[in-house]
């Protein structure tokens, strides 16, 4: 059940990521045929791609999370005793739960603040500011959720992958020779 919960955010994400980034395409290109054309473009066309780019982009960094790329210290992960590792999996899901859970309180409180104030965004008339902005609270509950799941349930988390960690293994083979 909650595989296929988790299995349904990643493709919601995947589908609007993937969505953003098409109109995006769509937008600047229109925009320059327009410009081409001697119309003078879309005048919102350049500050609606930046918006379709925060959220593709945002919307990426949950994917991401979700299958195992996150930002975190990997050059520890040498120090510590293979025996150890298991615990240390769950002690860290639950800390990036934890920073994702205040990333989404302080958002939430940001988008708040900004529906309060009813700034409309400058260019693209109607627009209330808190619109664009409502992707971060929901990027930081989908990511608190995910590493929650992960840090309860180890047989649902991803294998992690990293530069680093691939980068020193590779070195340790090149050092030792095997």
């Amino acid at each position: 059940m909650i595989k296929k919960i988790l299995e349904g955010i990643t493709f919601a994400e995947k589908l609007l990521g993937g969505t953003a980034f098409a109109i995006l395409t769509i937008l600047m290109a229109l925009d320059v045929f327009s410009r081409e054309a001697g119309n003078g473009g879309i005048d919102w066309a350049q500050k609606g791609a930046i918006i379709l780019m925060i959220w593709g982009g945002i919307i990426g960094a949950s994917l991401t999370s979700a299958k195992g790329g996150h930002l975190r210290p990997e050059i520890a992960d040498k120090l510590w005793p293979e025996s150890m590792k298991p615990f240390l999996k769950v002690i860290e899901h639950l800390l990036i739960a934890a920073f994702c859970v205040l990333m989404f309180y302080l958002s939430l409180k940001n988008v708040d603040s900004n529906r309060g104030m009813g700034d409309i965004h400058p260019v693209i008339d109607g627009l209330p500011i808190w619109t664009i902005m409502m992707v971060f609270p929901y990027v930081f509950a989908s990511m608190a959720l995910r590493h929650f799941i992960f840090a309860i349930q180890p047989n649902m988390r991803p294998d992690d992958y990293g530069e680093l960690t691939n980068a020193l293994d590779e070195f340790e083979k090149e050092e030792v020779g095997y």
